[in-house]
């Protein structure tokens, strides 16, 4: 029989008890019963049964407990969210059964798991309020019963201590001390979605929602308001519109678009041809948009400025919004050019990178003795992806690739090795001026060597990026930027400080190391530091 402590975790994981507690008991023992007793002790004999789902199934489970909050980069696709939604689909079935003690009894981290893999679509389904619930279930349960280890299960807790908890809302901030007052905006559906749109370089949308929105910034008052915050998913939301027969994903039968998994699937994403009714549906929501004409409200632009999958997103802001405050990690819109930034009134603002993501990069970094590379880009180009054709500054990278000393090409499994390796970094422009190979470069340590003319850098009255990058004109790609980047480097590693010093003085060495070079190419440098 069970001990009375066992019992208790079983019984009280759920947040509501069965109406039929002797039958309940009676299938708790029954599966308790099976397996060995070092997995009994824990819960974690994930045998299967009628009364849950079989064994080959939890073992499914099990293959997502270690990375149910990772995503894969840039991905916010229906393909990517039906993998949450058949998580949801097996929560609801146990819930709908009220057998939640019972399924714990059967496998309690597999509970564990479903739950945390299945909050993206939680929230989407049933709203942020549930996800909260659903979030505090499950890591009361781990906190409950804990050795994961020893029942052979992998369930990260910081995902649990901070990302989670932060775009769920449930991580309260001083925000940095300020005495500002903002007012966040509930703008309903176009902020649906908060956990899955968190991730890849459009989470920022989210992150900076979150952020005010549980910030002690925050107020309730509009009439105490200095600013307003207006969220709003629009990247996320735009790239989970599915395409003709789109690769990987379960379709309904007779339907070539859209996700039988996911439920109600198109009422999950924004229609790109309907970009105008969407934005005026948007500000017909602000009701204290008019009282200042817009100046004080602020919108988070994510990805390439107003545009995004080639659409532009607020087709008429012109005629709506031009006096309001736009975040922004791009500042020549392609289609726009600086008309669309004006830096009297708007911010321009890193892009976003999954925490994840940051710390896997980070464990790359090596030191600088240790670095064989002299410099390295890894990603999009024009010979493995459509969108990047016309882009020439990528092309010209190709022709580095037989270097014994540098390392070009397309996506590579150990790219962050060869980021960690390197002793620069390639920032080269995109289908737009911004690119977050420039943010991956800090966590990489090594020195930023930013090929994009237009490329608007943040902070820049607070950051000294001269001191810590260097600029090279995106058109004079060729043999030249790496001798002379050799040469400098060279020219650096002769100082005796070298060995002393930060990356942040290494680049201001390699700027100023051979001052012959240095004025030989100075005709083919950038005429302008942005």
């Amino acid at each position: 029989m069970l001990s009375k402590s066992v019992a208790f975790v079983v019984l009280t994981a759920a947040a509501q008890l069965s109406a039929d507690e002797e039958l309940l008991a009676r299938e708790i023992v029954q599966l308790f019963e099976g397996g060995n007793s070092s997995c009994r002790s824990s819960f974690s004999c994930c045998n299967g049964s009628s009364a849950t789902v079989s064994a080959e199934l939890w073992d499914h489970v099990k293959a997502f407990a270690h990375n149910y909050h990772v995503r894969e980069l840039l991905d916010s696709t229906p393909r990517m969210l039906e993998r949450h939604y058949t998580f949801y689909n097996l929560w609801d079935r146990m819930k709908q059964a009220g057998s939640m003690q019972v399924f714990a009894a059967d496998c309690y981290y597999g509970v564990v798991s479903m739950l945390l893999n299945a909050l993206p679509a939680i929230e989407f389904e049933d709203g942020l309020h549930v996800a909260q619930e659903v979030f505090l279930t499950a890591a009361e349960m781990l906190e409950r019963n804990n050795d994961t280890e020893g029942a052979n299960w992998t369930i990260p807790r910081e995902p649990l201590q901070l990302q989670m908890p932060l775009f769920l809302g449930l991580l309260p901030n001083n925000c940095a001390g300020s005495a500002l007052r903002i007012y966040v905006y509930d703008t309903k559906k176009f902020s649906a979605g908060s956990v899955f749109c968190s991730a890849g370089q459009w989470g920022v949308e989210v992150l900076l929602h979150r952020y005010f929105a549980a910030s002690s910034c925050r107020t309730l008052d509009p009439n105490q308001a200095d600013l307003f915050l207006v969220p709003d998913y629009r990247a996320c939301h735009l790239h989970l519109a599915p395409t003709y027969m789109h690769k990987g994903l379960t379709r309904i039968e007779g339907d070539d678009y859209h996700s039988q998994i996911i439920r109600n699937h198109k009422d999950k994403y924004r229609r790109p041809a309907e970009a105008e009714e969407q934005f005026q549906e948007l500000l017909k929501s602000l009701p204290y948009l008019d009282r200042k004409k817009g100046m004080d409200h602020v919108f988070i632009f994510s990805d390439q400025g107003f545009i995004v999958n080639f659409t532009h997103t607020f087709p008429s802001w012109r005629d709506n919004i031009p006096h309001s405050i736009f975040l922004t990690t791009e500042a020549f819109t392609p289609g726009c050019g600086p008309s669309c930034f004006s830096p009297w009134k708007d911010a321009i603002i890193p892009g976003h990178i999954d925490l994840d993501r940051i710390q896997l990069i980070a464990s790359y970094n090596q030191p600088t003795s240790n670095r064989s590379f002299l410099f390295n880009f890894h990603g999009r180009l024009p010979v493995n992806h459509d969108y990047y054709e016309k882009v020439t500054v990528r092309k010209a990278l190709l022709q580095f690739d037989e270097l014994a000393d540098v390392s070009v090409g397309g996506f590579i499994e150990e790219y962050f090795e060869v980021m960690g390796s390197s002793h620069f970094c390639l920032v080269p422009e995109g289908t737009s001026s911004w690119t977050n190979h420039l943010y991956e470069s800090f966590f990489a340590g090594c020195i930023p060597l930013i090929l994009s003319d237009r490329y608007v850098l943040p902070f820049q009255d607070l950051i000294d990026w001269p001191s810590l990058s260097i600029r090279w004109p995106q058109e004079a790609v060729a043999i030249e930027m790496y001798l002379y980047v050799k040469d400098a480097w060279q020219h650096c590693r002769l100082h005796e400080v070298f060995r002393k010093s930060s990356p942040l003085s290494l680049a201001s060495c390699a700027r100023t190391g051979n001052s012959d070079l240095w004025v030989s190419y100075a005709h083919i440098r950038p005429s302008m530091e942005l």
